[in-house]
């Protein structure tokens, strides 16, 4: 009976063995053990502040992202992803060398999962000086405003920020910038923005290693409404003995911009330029932005006008005259006219030297006007028609003539 019992326990303890072979094998047919490859996996770093307190920074030489493989079973390799792992660098483990090793877990699946491939990497970084630099914001307009319209100030809040970061990468730095978006705009309005920072060639700095007092900045922008109008430049008059015989000035027409209720008051530009001491040619440039009232400006870079002026000294020049020459105007046919003053006479003209060459005694045209004259004897002033524009008599004989009524 002993003997019986023992055989069969013998055999139970035998099927449990073959049972368990079995169950791997069929195991292994249905759900086998492979491996899975992961590439790229963004290595999460963990206790940084170690660093921060030493008034620090690191960059990532290597190992910022790594590739590792595992191996499970089938039923679970098919789901597994790569947000299912937990990659990190703990910099409480920083060696000497600034080496830190990587570790490769898997909560969700425990030790369902081994790792297998490249689960000794290490994160190399370098260690570098803290350091932080004021900036000034500046605001860079993107866009076009609506016709009509000009981008008047522009304001931003904080208009300085303050960047930490390190000393190699900030010392970098050129320039903060803001951007605005102003298409289409009609009406002032607000509006937010994100630093960026450039450097001294104008490209863009990554800024990942880099932190600001601010992540953002307010901005302001003042929308003006745009008019055209006259630029008009008055001279008054040069030194004694001379004349201003020209004057050019570009542009005529300008483009002004300012708050609808000021730049419906503005009509036209009155500039004057002072000239009272001037003997020579003037070739000058004029801040148009200083004569224009608080409140408007210039639209466009070009805030100046050109502008060119001819002073011309005045000469004197004598030319002879004869009685014969006066043109008595308006002379009544009731009267006859009698003129007493025989010989040449001399006319003193005053002018600038080439209009003066152009004045002869046959372009003085002498005149006496008797319109009003009654029978009787006179002693005038001769007159003169059509001198030149700059030019004037300044010596004018006298002429005795009489008049009688006809009988």
């Amino acid at each position: 009976m002993k003997d019986k019992l023992m055989n069969n326990l013998g055999l139970k303890v035998l099927s449990v063995v073959l049972a368990a072979i079995l169950w791997i094998v069929i195991t292994n047919v249905d759900d086998p053990v492979g491996s899975k490859d992961f590439d790229n996996v963004t290595v999460q770093i963990v206790n940084e502040d170690v660093i921060t307190k030493l008034d620090k920074v690191y960059d990532i030489v290597q190992g910022e992202t790594i590739d590792f493989t595992v191996e499970a079973r089938r039923s679970v390799r098919d789901d597994l992803k790569a947000s299912d792992f937990k990659v990190t660098a703990d910099f409480t483990k920083l060696s000497d060398v600034y080496a830190v090793p990587i570790e490769i877990t898997c909560p969700k699946y425990g030790d369902a999962v081994v790792v297998t491939g490249g689960k000794d990497q290490r994160m190399i970084v370098s260690l570098e000086e803290l350091v932080n630099e004021t900036f000034k914001v500046n605001i860079n307009q993107k866009g076009e405003v609506a016709e009509g319209n000009f981008v008047g100030p522009t304001t931003a809040n904080p208009n300085i920020i303050t960047v930490s970061g390190p000393k190699s990468r900030i010392e970098r730095i050129s320039e903060v910038v803001v951007d605005v978006d102003v298409t289409g705009a009609s009406d002032s309005f607000h509006s937010v923005g994100q630093p960026r920072v450039f450097d001294e060639n104008g490209k863009e700095m990554d800024v990942s290693y880099i932190d600001f007092n601010e992540n953002y900045v307010a901005i302001n922008v003042d929308i003006y409404k745009t008019k055209e109008i006259n630029l008009q430049i008055s001279t008054g008059n040069p030194a004694e003995g001379y004349v201003m015989t020209g004057i050019e000035y570009e542009p005529k027409r300008i483009v002004v911009a300012g708050k609808e209720e000021d730049i419906r008051r503005i009509r036209y530009l009155p500039v004057k330029y002072n000239i009272s001491n001037a003997t020579e040619d003037i070739s000058e440039e004029i801040d148009l932005q200083e004569e224009l009232p608080e409140g408007i400006i210039i639209v466009g870079e070009d805030k100046t006008a050109v502008i060119n002026i001819k002073i011309e000294k005045m000469n004197t020049k004598d030319i002879t005259i004869w009685p014969g020459d006066i043109d008595f105007k308006n002379k009544s046919t009731s009267y006859s006219l009698y003129i007493n003053t025989t010989g040449p006479m001399q006319v003193t003209v005053m002018g600038p030297e080439k209009e003066l060459n152009d004045i002869t005694r046959a372009t003085l045209k002498p005149f006496i006007d008797l319109a009003d004259f009654k029978n009787g004897s006179y002693t005038e002033h001769i007159n003169f028609d059509d001198l030149m524009v700059h030019s004037q008599v300044t010596i004018s004989p006298e002429v005795s003539f009489d008049l009688a009524l006809l009988d």
